[in-house]
């Protein structure tokens, strides 16, 4: 039972940020959709066991599986933007850092999350939130700081790759 609650763990913080990057590939929702969704489907028939990092992994699959989507489908034409040939890996790819933190944030505890993505992504006050969720604004605060430090240790590991992303933006 302990593995159905890691594999649904894992396919519900990720399933939206891949779907996003193969759309960036395919510009077709559905056919996205169907792609990760047999990704995952893989994934369960095969226990595929210990893997240093899914992300990396979930990510290099699912261009793979968008770009063959394209090509048995020949809508190949100039739809996938050239890739150096040594830049390859899908940490050099512009969409990873969005991918690892939409996932980060995903992953993180409902209330927690919802406090989050209401303050971040949706620009509400603390006071707005409060307001929203019916409760006190030191609780709004509590899931920002919780939040924010469940993120940082999330994303340790790519410290260097967000710098780097931060650095070709400037």
């Amino acid at each position: 039972m302990e593995r159905i609650a890691d594999f649904r763990r894992l396919f519900e913080c990720h399933f939206i940020p891949l779907v996003k990057y193969s759309y960036t590939i395919t510009k077709d929702k559905e056919q996205s959709k169907d792609i990760v969704q047999n990704f995952f489907a893989d994934i369960w028939k095969e226990r595929i066991g210990h893997i240093d990092s899914f992300e990396v992994f979930a990510f290099h699959a699912i261009k793979n599986k968008s770009i063959t989507y394209l090509r048995d489908t020949k809508k190949f034409v100039r739809a996938v933007p050239e890739i150096p040939v040594n830049q390859n890996d899908p940490i050099h790819d512009q969409h990873f850092p969005k991918y690892l933190l939409e996932s980060a944030i995903l992953g993180l505890p409902d209330k927690c999350r919802e406090v989050f993505i209401l303050s971040k992504q949706d620009g509400l006050t603390y006071d707005e939130i409060a307001e929203t969720l019916n409760v006190s604004v030191k609780t709004v605060e509590k899931h920002i700081s919780a939040g924010l430090q469940k993120l940082k240790e999330k994303l340790a590991p790519h410290k260097v790759l967000f710098l780097e992303s931060l650095n070709k933006n400037s």
